[in-house]
């Protein structure tokens, strides 16, 4: 969920029961959730902190980070080998550790999802850099082009990691760091859904793009050639990974599961328009229903009692005119011609939620990120109230996203000024301005980020931190509820 969002580019971002759900269950309008980002390395002390201490963290529910989108999970194998969650790269990669943690967890009071997704799962370089950054010739991000490229979307390439504008030069990431949500043909759900996206689609004809599978070669718009990111494992396995998904979550006895979905560069890839704008991006909206519509299809079939949830763009409500460079509009559209696939998240025995991305934001108006149009309410309270309000007017019940310390965007090397950390004045305009702040509760990136980073520590010393954070926000939701009072435990040494 590292999400740099180019909002308004108007150029003109162990346990054998499998069943048992949280103990006690979560009312869903009062969720205080945090996303937990595993990796090897720190990862399963950070898991078995929270979850020796489950009953006292101020949380209620847990979201584990990252799945990728070409994940593999064969029912009954009980091993994370294809399905790599950034746990363990031995035995059985983590699954047996990270079941016991779950069944601690829940029995603490706590739900555990599982998401899909975060933005390396969703940037594909080569086609986020030339459709969403480079086209427009300027721009927030633009500064890549010109110092990676020369100026030029033909400078930045695979030895540049296209201008790197997927994740900064200091990251050292490779194309094997990079994948995408792809289209599973022929499989039965994925047929299914296929068909629910044709039968409502009230935008622009559907074109389904199955060639976009890792390791492929596909052609751009003007005929350029380029290696797609992420594994091809799954299809030569005739695996579909979003059933395999909801079988994870089965035998890993998880409440719910998330999709993490931020293909950007897919929607400025297939958009419909000209020049600089306004376009289209029904293509975008198909594409992301229809995984939607195929993992609700596995639900119903596999494990029933499972939750489903999405993250969402701040913009992503916003029926106005798309200028491109965002998702703007996607979940507008999405419950507008397929609401039942959006109510499946929001409401009833299977809503995990639609969490909203409210972070990420910029309050540089020369890029028109004031999504009022005046600077007086660009502050962070202020543009959380505006993009919340997009989502009750379109009639989607959503929550409020928060976090932690240094953004990342704008770029905290080229922009920090205009950068809007979380700060307790921006925390305490959420919660008083924002009614569903306290109605449904809000999640917040990430339990164990730090409030202040190198880069911009002097400038931007005011951030607050997880535990203060959360425990605010658990108030705030879950009132007198004694987890409030906890803290973020650290994990052993």
């Amino acid at each position: 969920m590292i999400n740099p969002l180019f909002f308004l580019l108007a150029i003109t971002s162990a346990i054998s029961s499998v069943t048992a759900l949280a103990n006690p269950p979560i009312n869903d309008d009062k969720v205080v959730g945090g996303y937990l980002l595993l990796n090897p390395k720190t990862g399963p002390a950070k898991l078995e902190a929270l979850a020796d201490n489950a009953a006292n963290i101020p949380v209620n529910r847990v979201f584990l980070s990252f799945v990728s989108p070409t994940m593999i999970y064969v029912p009954n194998s009980k091993t994370l080998k294809y399905a790599d969650i950034g746990y363990s790269s031995t035995g059985d990669h983590g699954f047996a550790a990270v079941k016991a943690a779950v069944a601690k967890l829940q029995a603490g009071g706590v739900e555990v999802f599982l998401s899909m997704g975060g933005w390396n799962y969703n940037c594909f370089p080569h086609f986020y850099m030339k459709y969403s950054i480079a086209h427009f010739g300027k721009g927030p991000n633009y500064w890549k082009i010109t110092k990676y490229g020369g100026g030029s979307a033909s400078g930045c390439n695979a030895s540049n990691m296209w201008c790197y504008v997927c994740e900064p030069e200091s990251e050292g990431t490779t194309l094997k760091d990079f994948t995408i949500f792809p289209e599973p043909a022929g499989h039965a759900t994925w047929k299914a859904a296929q068909k629910m996206i044709e039968a409502g689609a009230k935008g622009e004809p559907v074109k389904w793009h199955p060639e976009f599978v890792g390791g492929a070669t596909v052609k751009d718009k003007d005929g350029v050639a380029v290696k797609v990111p992420g594994s091809s494992l799954w299809k030569r396995k005739k695996r579909n990974p979003y059933k395999d998904f909801v079988s994870l979550a089965k035998d890993l006895g998880l409440d719910g599961i998330d999709i993490d979905y931020e293909e950007m560069w897919h929607a400025d890839a297939f958009r419909s328009g000209t020049g600089m704008g306004p376009f289209k991006l029904d293509q975008t909206v198909y594409k992301y229903t229809a995984i939607v519509y195929d993992v609700m299809n596995n639900i119903k079939k596999i494990y029933p009692t499972c939750k489903l949830g999405t993250a969402a763009g701040a913009a992503g409500a916003w029926e106005t005119k798309w200028w491109g460079g965002n998702l703007k509009g996607v979940w507008y559209y999405a419950n507008l011609w397929y609401p039942d696939a959006i109510k499946f998240m929001s409401t009833g025995a299977n809503a995990g939620g639609i969490n909203v991305m409210t972070y990420d934001l910029s309050k540089n108006n020369n890029f028109f990120e004031c999504p009022s149009g005046s600077t007086a309410d660009c502050d962070l309270a202020g543009q959380v109230k505006f993009y919340m309000d997009t989502y009750a007017k379109a009639g989607i019940n959503a929550r409020v996203g928060y976090e932690i310390g240094q953004p990342a965007y704008p770029d905290p090397t080229n922009d920090p000024e205009n950068q809007i950390p979380l700060t307790q004045a921006g925390l305490d305009g959420i919660l008083s301005d924002v009614k569903t702040s306290s109605t449904n509760g809000g999640f917040f990136w990430e339990l164990y980020k730090p409030k202040t980073s190198p880069q911009t520590e002097s400038q931007q010393k005011s951030n607050i931190d997880a535990n203060t954070v959360a425990q605010k926000v658990c108030k705030k939701v879950l009132g007198a509820d004694k987890r409030c009072s906890g803290v973020i435990p650290q994990p052993k040494a």
